[in-house]
């Protein structure tokens, strides 16, 4: 099984180098497949193959302007481009499921005999293995280093496997029941589901074009830490986070005690910005610090813990 080698920029890079090279290989095989039998249902597995390569050629290139750093004119990085390259890869696969299930349906009212079945079978079961580590190695790559670029690539070779798995069912059915209406009938139920996860995935991508904030579990953890800080701070509101690609940042509000001086409330916040870097690795934190009400009832007391960092 192919295991990343890391969440570095590289490490991306290569992966989709690996998808790019391995699309390659699996469309040979299906086409292979489809010259040898005849059938339409092969014909678009293949047809998906071709949507694979394109779509890998575009995250290896959104990959490559991503992983670029900060510059003048993009003071935040470059990683929304990853967007444009999932957001485009969705709309292929859409489109590529719309094909399929208009091809399918004119070959199922003009059935036509199928061939060397079981030739085609085997070919297709080596292109949909390979398929398959892929895919698993780009999604383990993707959601190590947040990429929704290799995400979006991993679910696209998912769902060829999901169907080329149908079409090897629909031809096993064909192999063995001579009904040739089945091979056009499962090129369509596949082709169906295909572009239903297309269009999911374009739409995941418009969302993320928006600034979407971070996932209710990973603002649960930021509003722990921020609790666990209740003995240095007064409260905090405006608490926003959004993420562009697998880029993250979170800005909040911090209410201080007036009492404290500059350096004991910039104290306060470099632990605060270090909890939560701990808890949300590569998280970029913006604090901006409000003193407290004039009749805040704990001002004549500052916070022992502030004290003690400014001892350190």
């Amino acid at each position: 099984m192919l295991t990343p080698e890391g969440t570095t920029g590289s490490s991306k890079i290569r992966a989709a180098g690996i998808s790019l090279a391995a699309g390659v290989a699996i469309l040979g095989l299906k086409v292979a497949a489809y010259t040898v039998t005849g059938s339409v249902a092969l014909l678009s597995d293949a047809a998906e193959s071709v949507v694979n390569i394109l779509a890998a050629n575009i995250a290896l290139v959104s990959l490559l302007v991503a992983v670029r750093p900060p510059d003048d004119s993009h003071q935040y990085g470059h990683a929304k481009a990853e967007y444009v390259s999932s957001a485009t890869e969705g709309a292929m696969i859409a489109a590529a499921g719309g094909w399929i299930v208009l091809t399918a349906a004119n070959r199922l009212l003009n059935p036509q005999p199928l061939v060397h079945i079981s030739v085609g079978l085997y070919l297709l079961a080596a292109g949909t293995v390979l398929n398959l580590a892929v895919a698993l190695y780009l999604l383990r790559v993707s959601r190590a280093g947040r990429s929704i670029a290799l995400e979006a690539s991993a679910r696209h070779l998912l769902s060829d496997v999901i169907t080329s798995v149908g079409v090897f069912a629909g031809l096993g059915l064909v192999a063995a029941t001579g009904w040739m209406p089945l091979d056009a009938i499962a090129a369509i139920v596949v082709g169906a589901n295909i572009g239903w996860m297309g269009l999911v995935l374009f739409r995941r991508s418009i969302s993320g074009q928006m600034d979407a904030r971070f996932p209710p579990e990973e603002e649960a953890k930021i509003r722990t830490v921020l609790n666990a800080h209740r003995g240095e701070i007064v409260e905090y509101h405006a608490l926003r986070t959004r993420q562009a690609g697998a880029d993250r940042f979170l800005d909040v509000h911090l209410v201080l005690h007036r009492s404290l001086s500059v350096g004991q409330a910039h104290l306060i916040c470099d632990d605060l910005e270090h909890h939560l870097e701990e808890e949300l690795p590569g998280v970029d934190v913006t604090i901006h610090v409000e003193p407290c009400d004039a009749s805040c009832a704990v001002c004549p007391h500052p916070a022992q813990g502030a004290r003690s960092s400014e001892a350190r």
